[in-house]
């Protein structure tokens, strides 16, 4: 059985949103942290059919922080063709019970999904 030290164990949290064209979405409900905090260190996301062109704008439902000023475009972050992991600036702690919410908007040119995935670390003991 795997170990865990004093740095958390290594997680990931998808967030899927399906969006028809030229639409916008959330998550609803907020997508749930569980009874841990989690260290949010790196972005993934890949895509159905619309070549990437989403915007999407995140936030942590539970503390009200939000991570940009309006919606960016998400292959600025992964890319469009080689989609890899976007590494945050700083490590983002959500703390147990919080809640990780997106909105999106689809501008591609057909109905389609978008999966996010949120990579980092489950930390062992809650944030003070």
């Amino acid at each position: 059985m795997g170990q865990q030290n004093g740095r958390g164990y290594f997680y990931m949290i998808e967030v899927a949103l399906t969006a028809a064209t030229v639409s916008a979405t959330s998550t609803s409900p907020a997508k749930p942290i569980g009874s841990y905090p989690f260290r949010w260190e790196r972005l993934g996301a890949y895509w159905d059919a619309t070549n990437g062109d989403w915007q999407i704008r995140i936030s942590d439902n539970g503390a009200g922080q939000f991570f940009s000023s309006d919606e960016v475009p998400i292959n600025a972050l992964v890319g469009d063709v080689d989609q890899k992991p976007f590494e945050l600036p700083e490590p983002y702690t959500f703390d147990k019970g919080s809640a990780i919410m997106v909105e999106a908007t689809n501008n591609g040119g057909a109905t389609d999904t978008l999966y996010l995935l949120f990579i980092g670390r489950r930390l062992p003991t809650p944030t003070v």
